[in-house]
């Protein structure tokens, strides 16, 4: 953040007087100070004020009535400045305007010495084991009595949403909330729903480990449809290639590949209904992703406002499941008659209690705050790459806690997955920087095909 002594030094030396537009390397300035700071300042204020009007209360200069000024008064300026609580950190002048514009922000320095990268590289890894801790978890839960999948899901994920409630309130009065980020977090919880329920339900059926390998998938779909969008953007503005690079698809048919050595010789016999219902997890998490980039984008300081309000939507349709769970079942209406979700059986039962606690409070809550910080701070090429071998931390945690068994056919197919995972990863990563013009101040970060949930 600027000085209030280096601030009046860059006025002197540029001899600001009538306020005539500075000399162009002034946005080299401007430009140098965003890049130094984090790009999500948490309070902005922003002030602008017209030359030809009197704004010496302001900056402790007065001007005459035909739009010149009288010298700075360099003393006031500095007593002024002084005395405000937040110095100006950054201020642009319009070569097209006679406006000046003021940014004051509250903003932190995004880098980090190799101590600390290699800290959050590590809590990448830990976010690894505690997405795929929740696979095996889900099935312990589900295996005791009274307990069903959607008794599970309204559980887990009331107690996720109600976690982060304070949080989320306390930002929206800091921050606001927009009525389009509101409904655009509403339509990527439902996305996220989506995949959660074919999670919840695939695994009655499949085996843990199988459900992740098939939920690693996103990165792939994730990969392919960031392209369609590439080149539906493409067409509209005319600055880049329009056709679509079917070098995209070289990663979903190795992924392809690796998929079908599972389903067909893995060691969990043939494919069935719960792989089937899996499928939902790439294609629901994979939109989830999209649509949050897209919001946090325009949006980043409602982060933890977005967070409540998608676990908010997977609870209230994992409630919806609950309720439509008879009728399923019962094949009709008949009987039918609105249910409030007995926790009894959670209650009653310390292995089903803990587990919902767990993935509740840790997997999911905690889980995304540490995402929230992590991701920030760590490239996403690096923490997607991390991030592939999550389908082998379910496996191994599967196989100590279920007595599952993952043989050579199923190493080999995840292997074809995770290689699949790396190379989109790293083809999205080199497409970016070529897409990047010569010269430009910075290009858009790579986009991160992979999370977790």
């Amino acid at each position: 953040m600027i000085s209030a002594v280096a601030f009046t030094a860059l006025l002197a030396s540029y001899q600001v007087s009538a306020f005539q537009p500075l000399p162009s390397n002034i946005h080299g300035f401007n430009r140098a100070v965003h890049g130094l700071a984090q790009p999500r300042p948490s309070t902005t204020s922003l002030l602008a004020f017209d030359t030809k009007q009197n704004v010496s209360e302001v900056i402790g200069s007065s001007i005459t009535s035909s739009g010149n000024t009288e010298p700075l008064e360099m003393a006031y300026l500095q007593e002024t400045l002084d005395q405000e609580k937040e110095m100006f950190a950054a201020f642009d002048v319009s070569s097209s305007s006679t406006e000046i514009v003021v940014a004051a922000a509250e903003q932190e320095t995004a880098e980090v010495s190799p101590l600390e990268g290699l800290f959050w590289r590590g809590s990448v890894v830990l976010l690894c084991g505690l997405w795929a801790s929740n696979f095996p978890i889900a099935k312990m839960i589900m295996a005791e009595p009274g307990v069903d999948s959607s008794l599970y899901a309204v559980t887990r994920f009331a107690v996720a949403a109600l976690a982060l409630a304070p949080g989320a309130i306390a930002s929206t009065r800091r921050t606001g909330m927009d009525w389009e980020t509101l409904k655009g977090a509403f339509i990527c919880g439902s996305w996220v729903a989506f995949g959660y329920l074919g999670q919840t339900l695939g695994l009655l059926s499949t085996t843990a480990s199988r459900s992740c390998v098939i939920c690693s998938l996103h990165c792939v779909f994730v990969a392919i449809i960031a392209e369609w969008m590439r080149v539906n953007k493409a067409k509209e503005t005319m600055m880049q290639s329009t056709q679509f690079d079917f070098k995209r698809l070289i990663p979903a048919s190795i992924a392809v590949a690796g998929v079908a050595v599972v389903e067909l010789q893995g060691a969990a016999g043939g494919p069935n209904v719960g792989d089937l219902l899996s499928f939902a997890q790439p294609i629901g998490f994979g939109l989830g992703y999209l649509m949050l980039e897209e919001l946090m984008a325009k949006r980043p300081d409602t982060a933890l406002a977005v967070s409540a309000i998608k676990l908010a939507v997977v609870a209230l349709a994992s409630f919806v499941m609950f309720e439509l769970t008879p009728i399923i079942q019962n094949g009709g209406l008949d009987n039918w008659s609105f249910a409030v979700p007995d926790f009894g059986a959670i209650l009653a039962s310390p292995t089903a209690l803990a587990g919902v606690l767990y993935t509740g409070l840790v997997t999911t809550a905690l889980a995304l705050w540490i995402e929230s910080k992590a991701f920030v701070r760590v490239p996403a090429t690096d923490a997607s790459l991390i991030l592939t071998t999550e389908p082998l931390f379910a496996a191994g945690l599967a196989a100590v806690t279920l007595g599952e068994t993952f043989g050579l056919s199923d190493y080999a197919g995840a292997s074809l997955i995770i290689a699949a995972c790396v190379m989109a990863t790293l083809m999205d990563d080199e497409s970016r920087d070529e897409g990047c013009p010569p010269d430009a101040d910075e290009c858009e970060a790579p986009r991160s095909t992979f999370g977790g949930y």
